[in-house]
């Protein structure tokens, strides 16, 4: 008996909307909008604001509890997770008021770095409280860029840590090399000699994508174009040095130094401007590299330019182009990630740290990472999987 084939009710690509519906208004909260202390707050600029910031409370939660999880799926938050978010974003909001000495429902990237660092900085305060509001910060993001237009990308910017029995963020040193050999294979195009008409076929269909060129314009010199060190220079980079999203778009030719297999960052290029930094690379890193700027020579938009790396548009990286490449690269390869992490170009960097911390030594780890205070790398120096797996081999 043939089974029915799943493409026989689906429509073609000119019937799908991709337009977001506005949210329904008429969503019930077991909660008021406006906390106590808010509303104390607002009564201070003035007794229309309360019902104004009710109003902005309204439309933000419907549209969260709607579309807050996946607004292209149409997946709303959780009741426990929106009320949670509504809390969270009632401090956010009261900061915000406080801070610019008046009623407004502008919130921007960088009053979010500003509100996170005095955060970070509260006595008793924890990573995993600050990470959270960073998280609740980002969900207001999503709806005012969904509904405002505007097109706001932010990431924390400080260095906060996985320490209080949360390690769900950080990738493992289990799964570095794979997403290395995941980065390797996702840059690598068999030769066109070499596979079946077939194969061949789909093959250019996949390398004319990689080119931005007609499919019937590819042959075996575009096979061989296909093939890249890009991706796996980044990846193998990172993975040594825990270069941020900014670092990598930031990174130049000239911090690459082959001969003594380090990437030296000079005072006034480092992302804080605190201290020139020599962070040390692995020999095959530095092979990779090497291929890389052999490579990086022979294309044209590089020409005049000192970027190590730039995107398929020609612009510096930052956190949407970097977690975007990740995010191919993992779901082309074979790396052991558990389907509940959320995994970010950050969750590298956290990893690497993690390991250098607790397994070269915090001192060691400040210099690697690039870390103003001692600190901040002790947040690192915690109690990881890797070690207690370890531990209880070695224990009897």
């Amino acid at each position: 008996m043939n089974k029915a084939d799943p493409l026989e009710n689906l429509g073609n690509d000119d019937s799908l909307n991709t337009e977001i519906p506005p949210a329904p208004d008429n969503y019930e909260f077991g909660y008021p909008l406006v906390s106590k202390r808010s509303e104390e707050d607002l009564k201070k600029f003035g007794l229309n604001m309360v019902e104004d910031y009710r109003d902005f409370k309204r439309e933000l939660l419907s549209w969260l509890a709607t579309y807050g999880k996946n607004p292209e799926k149409h997946e709303g938050l959780a009741e426990t997770t929106l009320e949670s978010t509504h809390y969270k974003l009632e401090t956010v909001f009261r900061w915000l008021w406080r801070y610019e000495s008046q009623y407004t429902t502008r919130f921007t990237p960088e009053h979010a770095n500003k509100f996170i660092r005095v955060l970070d900085q509260s006595d008793g305060m924890i990573d995993s409280t600050v990470l959270h509001h960073a998280k609740d910060i980002q969900r207001y993001f999503r709806f005012s860029n969904y509904v405002r237009g505007t097109e706001y990308e932010w990431e924390v910017e400080i260095e906060l840590s996985q320490s209080n029995g949360d390690e769900r963020d950080y990738l493992r040193r289990s799964a570095f090399e794979p997403l290395y050999q995941a980065a390797l294979d996702h840059s690598s195009v068999k030769g066109y000699h070499s596979v079946s008409p077939e194969e061949r076929s789909e093959l250019k269909t996949f390398v004319a994508q990689r080119l931005g060129i007609p499919k019937e314009k590819v042959g075996p010199d575009e096979f061989k174009q296909a093939n890249s060190w890009k991706y796996p220079s980044m990846i193998s980079v990172t993975l040594d040095t825990g270069l941020r999203p900014i670092e990598v778009g930031r990174a130049k030719v000239s911090w690459v130094n082959l001969e003594d297999n380090e990437l030296n960052i000079p005072k006034e290029e480092s992302t804080k401007n605190e201290a020139h930094w020599n962070c040390a690379i692995k020999k095959r890193t530095a092979k990779t590299l090497r291929r890389w700027l052999d490579e990086r020579a022979s294309l044209e938009k590089y020409n005049g330019r000192e970027e190590l790396w730039l995107t398929q548009k020609s612009s510096q990286y930052g956190s949407k182009s970097c977690n975007a490449l990740l995010h191919r690269v993992i779901d082309n390869g074979d790396v052991p990630i558990p389907e509940h992490r959320d995994i970010s170009w950050y969750s590298i960097r956290h990893g690497v740290a993690t390991y250098w911390a607790n397994h070269v030594g915090p001192h060691h780890a400040k210099e690697q990472l690039r870390h103003k205070s001692l600190n901040t790398t002790m947040k690192y120096l915690h109690s990881d999987a890797e070690t207690r797996n370890s531990a209880v081999e070695q224990i009897w």
